[in-house]
């Protein structure tokens, strides 16, 4: 599972900063004229609007050649590939991070500016031509001010055109949500995601944390898997982790009713069934269960190698347990050989069956 990175912190000088700018109005001037952008879009409205920023980043990768002339390597050729270095000493994917991050920080501090208020403060007068000195109270109008807190821990974490539309969703984060999340906030890369991560409260989060130590991150993915951890002690968790990989994610995010199942598992049948475990469902395996632990594991062999692409949707499948898996069950029970010839003939079987389960998961998306 790949997680997406920052780039390298932009560092550049005042001078540098104006030279991009102006190369950046005179592209958007360039864009405009060929009516890739909006006649009224200008630098000041893609800076500060997020759909702006992200129509006009979608029109440059789309158009590079018409912003040829302005972005060029130190021998003067154009440059194309995002992590690059240009004359000035930045990438485009710098560049890119730069007006996001600046984007971002002024669209949060609108959104969560507070309203102007009036305030009243005690000021001295001096009346009697400077003689004496009268106090009166007098309202004065402010603006309101915003969580300055909150802005800065979201958009440091923002540097991707893909964020941009996701502004409004991050901004639901609160004050607990991001101190659990520290540099990670870009590992939410979804609406979904981001409902999900908001589901949850401080307690759940930082006692998975503690429970998936380096892994946090790759939950992002599947936040609501962050309550299913909490079920689990360390060593249970290193342990799915191991023996499930990548799929564990999916299996943390399973039901608690089906955990009270899995707990009833010892090891070695837990790693039989393998990446199985994130998918199948109760009833499935409640039917696998009544096999011993030798023809539970050549029955999950079998189905992997027969099955092909049609092994998840059967098994996740309820319905598939009475329809068609109890009766290979049964045949299975009532066999006594060696587990070697087992494997073969449960092989046998489910070769046989295989064109059956492929017709029958697609009668399945016809029903569903």
């Amino acid at each position: 599972m790949t997680l997406p990175q920052l780039p390298p912190p932009v560092e550049m000088n005042s001078e540098t900063k104006r030279n991009i700018i102006d190369a950046l109005k005179k592209i958007i001037e360039i864009f405009k004229t060929d009516g890739k952008l909006a006649p009224d879009a200008s630098y000041k409205s893609v800076i500060h609007d997020p759909r702006e920023l992200y129509r006009f980043i979608k029109a440059y990768r789309a158009n590079t050649e018409l912003a040829a002339e302005f972005v060029k390597d130190a021998a003067g050729n154009p440059v194309t590939a995002e992590d690059e270095p240009l004359v000035c000493g930045v990438t485009l994917l710098q560049i890119q991070q730069l007006l996001v991050k600046t984007c971002s920080r002024h669209y949060l501090e609108q959104e969560n500016k507070e309203p102007p208020k009036m305030v009243t403060e005690t000021v001295k007068k001096k009346v009697l031509f400077g003689l004496l000195t009268k106090s009166e109270k007098v309202e004065r109008r402010v603006a309101g001010g915003f969580d300055e807190r909150k802005v800065r821990d979201i958009s440091k974490c923002m540097a991707y055109d893909w964020q941009l539309p996701l502004l409004p969703a991050y901004n639901m984060l609160n004050s607990a949500h991001l101190f659990e999340l520290g540099e990670n906030i870009h590992c939410l890369t979804t609406f979904e995601t981001i409902r999900d991560f908001i589901q949850l409260d401080q307690p759940t989060i930082k006692k998975a944390k503690q429970t998936v130590g380096e892994d946090f991150p790759y939950f992002l993915a599947r936040p609501a898997a962050l309550t299913g951890v909490g079920v689990w002690n360390n060593d249970m968790y290193q342990f799915y982790r191991r023996v499930l990989g990548d799929s564990a994610f999916d299996f943390f995010a399973r039901d608690k009713h089906f955990f009270n199942v899995c707990a009833e598992l010892d090891k070695p049948l837990i790693e039989i069934y393998g990446e199985v475990l994130s998918y199948i469902a109760d009833e499935n395996l409640q039917e696998i269960l009544r096999l011993n632990i030798d023809k539970a594991d050549v029955l999950v062999q079998a189905m992997r190698a027969s099955f092909g692409p049609a092994i998840k949707p059967a098994l996740s499948n309820p319905a598939f347990a009475k329809d068609m898996l109890r009766k290979v069950v049964e045949s299975l029970q009532h066999v006594s050989q060696e587990k070697a010839q087992l494997l073969q003939s449960a092989m046998i079987t489910c070769k046989a069956l295989a064109p059956q389960v492929a017709q029958w998961v697609e009668r399945q998306k016809s029903v569903a």
